[in-house]
């Protein structure tokens, strides 16, 4: 039985009605295609790409700024029979994700970056654009206010003067489609005030996104210690012997334990969904023929794993 999950990012937010709108468009792309019969793989990149055309969400247009004002976007996709495709530090694609997806089926390789991974989009003919918005340019001036000033950054406290806000609002989806193949994808533009040329989860296969013959997962938040515990990848291993929602809860474990501040949302092979978050908030929508279910803020405590079953 056909499933999605959604997410738009775990973090220090208050996610609003506008968040709602653009999950509840992200599922609603993904499950079209589901329903007609269409891959896992269409489907998450279909629900990325509506959350990377959405400036509300940190992918795409209206991704974070890095010190010196650019944008470098991250991008993963994986498939149950472990096939992927990555790019990290993207600068023109409009969509991100459809660069991953070429590395994915038009390459050779997992991960490509910087100029080469921009160079590959453009002459596969993605679109390309200015991704900065306003509202992150106006952002970028005040972190260069707080950088003069020689404040301290709480997630990087060896960068003296960036800002506080981590700019966390990476974008994932996972499904499940007809033939029972699973896939997960991550978008992200990264932390804000990023050094240029720092590459986060979104674009490394296990940390950010992970997926295998028993589920699917994209994690959300502070990319470094996602990195270090590979979290996506630890959630789908543990999937097989307890389950999504334990495996879920598992990696939660992790992140108290660490006292590193994440998401994670993902799905089994028999459609159950389940998310979770470290964070002060998270949001995410999920559907399956029963209908749809979104999250967002903060009802959840701190730590607390959730999930639904769909067949």
């Amino acid at each position: 039985m056909p499933s999605i999950i959604v997410h738009g990012g775990a973090g220090a937010y208050d996610p609003g009605d506008e968040h709602e709108r653009g999950l509840l468009a992200a599922v609603d792309a993904g499950w079209a295609l589901l329903v007609g019969g269409g891959s896992a793989l269409d489907a998450v990149e279909a629900s990325i790409v509506s959350m990377e055309d959405d400036p509300v969400f940190n992918a795409g247009l209206g991704s974070s700024l890095n010190i010196d004002g650019a944008v470098e976007c991250d991008a993963s996709l994986m498939l149950s029979d472990y096939s992927c495709g990555a790019v990290g530090g993207i600068r023109r694609a409009k969509n991100p994700i459809r660069a991953a997806r070429l590395v994915l089926e038009r390459t050779d390789h997992v991960l490509i970056v910087g100029p080469g991974a921009d160079s590959l989009a453009e002459r596969m003919g993605l679109p390309s654009g200015d991704l900065v918005t306003e509202r992150r340019a106006e952002l970028h001036e005040r972190n260069l206010e707080r950088l003069r000033a020689g404040e301290d950054l709480k997630f990087m406290p060896r960068i003296a003067g960036l800002s506080e806000e981590m700019g966390i609002g990476t974008v994932g989806a996972a499904a499940l489609d007809a033939a029972g193949r699973l896939a997960a994808g991550t978008s992200t533009g990264g932390l804000m005030s990023k050094l240029p040329g720092r590459i986060g989860d979104g674009a490394v296969i296990g940390a950010g996104t992970y997926a295998g013959p028993h589920g699917a997962v994209s994690a959300t938040g502070h990319g470094e210690p996602i990195i270090k515990h590979v979290v996506a990848g630890a959630a789908v291993d543990a999937v097989r012997d307890v389950g999504i929602r334990e495996a879920v809860a598992s990696v939660l474990e992790i992140g108290r334990h660490h006292e590193f501040g994440f998401g994670i949302v993902g799905v089994e092979e028999n459609g159950a969904t389940a998310w979770g978050f470290t964070t002060q908030a998270m949001s995410w929508a999920r559907r399956d023929d029963s209908g749809t279910t979104t999250f967002l803020g903060k009802e959840i405590s701190i730590g607390d794993a959730g999930s639904e079953q769909t067949g």
